[in-house]
């Protein structure tokens, strides 16, 4: 078995199994009641022959979300999962410490890379599975609660990067709850980003369809 393999096995599934994650290779999934997903994967770099480079990252899906990202295909059901380090609102990364980090004494984006070496597996191991159950678990938990995704959206205090425009977050967000005046006035602040954007007719398809289901 592959290094990063065996870390994940013998480290990262059980943490990630306890809280409720269910696994399919590298890929750690949570599916909330309402159907949002909280999404962590592993990415392996290429950039050291003596350590094996990756990252560990999370996604924030919510179901709506998920729904428009894939509007073309989703009446015909042909819609996967969604991807480790793919289209979300949310994303965060797990830092490591720096005994296990492969650059510890640089800043930004390069300093979320892990390495594991044979002289340090245990310590990585450990230093992992802290992470993830002392940290990335407990904020990605709660991010799924719809309030307090958008709240964090709205005033920033996590070490999360948010993926769409706030506006149309809130709207994938509260669009099949929200009175429908709140969810156009809102539209009235969304810009197309580009010539193929449908987003606001997509938006009124599912607000007509609210007030006729009735």
């Amino acid at each position: 078995m592959r290094p990063l393999d065996s870390l994940v096995r013998e480290y990262v599934a059980p943490v990630m199994r306890r809280a409720g994650f269910k696994r399919s290779g590298r890929t750690f999934r949570f599916v909330s009641d309402s159907g949002d997903q909280a999404v962590l994967g592993f990415a392996r770099h290429y950039v050291d022959p003596e350590a094996a480079v990756f990252d560990v990252g999370y996604r924030i899906v919510p179901a709506l979300c998920w729904e428009w990202i894939n509007r073309q295909h989703w009446a015909s059901g042909e819609v996967g999962a969604p991807r480790a380090f793919g289209e979300a609102v949310v994303a965060g990364d797990v830092i490591p410490p720096p005994q296990a980090a492969h650059m510890p004494n640089i800043e930004g984006r390069l300093r979320s890379r892990w390495a594991l070496r044979e002289d340090n597996r245990h310590l990585c191991g450990e230093a992992l599975a802290s992470a993830l159950r002392d940290e990335a678990i407990p904020r990605m938990i709660h991010l799924l609660d719809r309030t307090n995704l958008l709240h964090e959206c709205r005033h920033p205090t996590m070490p999360v990067v948010r993926l769409v425009p706030l506006t149309r977050l809130e709207i994938l967000l509260r669009v099949d709850d929200a009175p429908v005046r709140e969810i156009e006035a809102l539209l009235t602040d969304v810009r197309p980003a580009g010539p193929g954007d449908d987003f606001a007719a997509w938006v009124r398809r599912r607000l007509a369809t609210r007030v006729v289901g009735r």
